[in-house]
């Protein structure tokens, strides 16, 4: 089978699913899940490149949802098969709407229910270990090359690995997937400790650097008691990646609040 992934969480599941030497073509983000990182980009979330399209002749081509929603239908319309994978809304949907149903349509159904188990596994193992402790209150906001910023509401995969992890995610009561706040509600909210994802063009940032462009934070518990985390984007830590090792940064972040409560 020949195989197109434009998102990363797709190659990465492919690659746990035994199907790396299938895949030809990905987008340049997709690099850090493969072994083999001269697999030619054919896309990016921005657009789609037609023309080596066309040269691998997939039998299947990935898309995620949200950013390749306008391009679906031009893959399809060129004769080739295409998927668009959903944006999960919790832990769950990962094993469910990534993992199994990728699985399903490249022929792994089996091995694909066998990875989910074993990641269930380590959410189960992960919840017995943090049961008992008490909840930190946590901020997580996704800083941007322009320095704007946004938040993971209730219905995000972050809100339930936040939970999972120990946490308890200030905007858990705001029925949104991902937005931006105002600073005076999240000061208002006075999170405990604050996670940030840095992109990887962010990557130099440090604390205090973060610390002054988002001065108006300053009276926040978080900020007052140095509980600030920078995110920067790994196999192991990320918040942004839900691909099957979001459940191993689950398990990293239930150490992380041990440290910080």
């Amino acid at each position: 089978m020949r195989i197109v992934s434009l998102s990363p969480v797709v190659t990465e599941t492919l690659v746990l699913l035994g199907l790396e030497d299938e895949v030809v073509g990905v987008t340049p983000w997709c690099k850090t899940y493969l072994n083999d990182a001269s697999k030619e980009a054919v896309g990016t979330y921005r657009g789609i490149l037609f023309d080596r399209l066309e040269k691998a002749k997939p039998d299947a081509v990935f898309l995620q949802s949200r950013v390749h929603d306008r391009m679906v239908d031009a893959v399809r319309s060129r004769g080739f098969n295409a998927y668009l994978v959903p944006l999960p809304t919790n832990i769950h949907s990962i094993i469910s709407h990534v993992i199994i149903d990728v699985g399903s349509i490249v022929g792994r159904y089996y091995e694909a229910r066998e990875l989910g188990e074993k990641l269930l596994g380590k959410i189960s193992r992960v919840s017995e270990r943090v049961r008992g402790l008490r909840r930190l209150k946590v901020y997580v906001e996704y800083l941007w090359p322009d320095k704007t910023f946004s938040s993971a509401g209730a219905l995000t995969f972050i809100d339930d690995g936040v939970r999972i992890a120990g946490g308890e995610n200030i905007f858990r009561d705001t029925p949104q997937e991902f937005f931006s706040p105002s600073n005076e509600e999240v000061a208002r909210r006075n999170p405990e400790a604050i996670l940030v994802n840095v992109e990887p063009s962010l990557k130099g940032l440090t604390v205090d650097e973060y610390r002054r462009i988002r001065r108006p934070l300053e009276d926040t518990k978080a900020f007052r008691e140095n509980k600030v985390v920078l995110v920067k984007e790994s196999r192991n830590a990320n918040l942004a990646h839900f691909g099957p090792s979001f459940i191993d940064a689950v398990g990293w972040l239930s150490v992380e609040f041990d440290k910080l409560r």
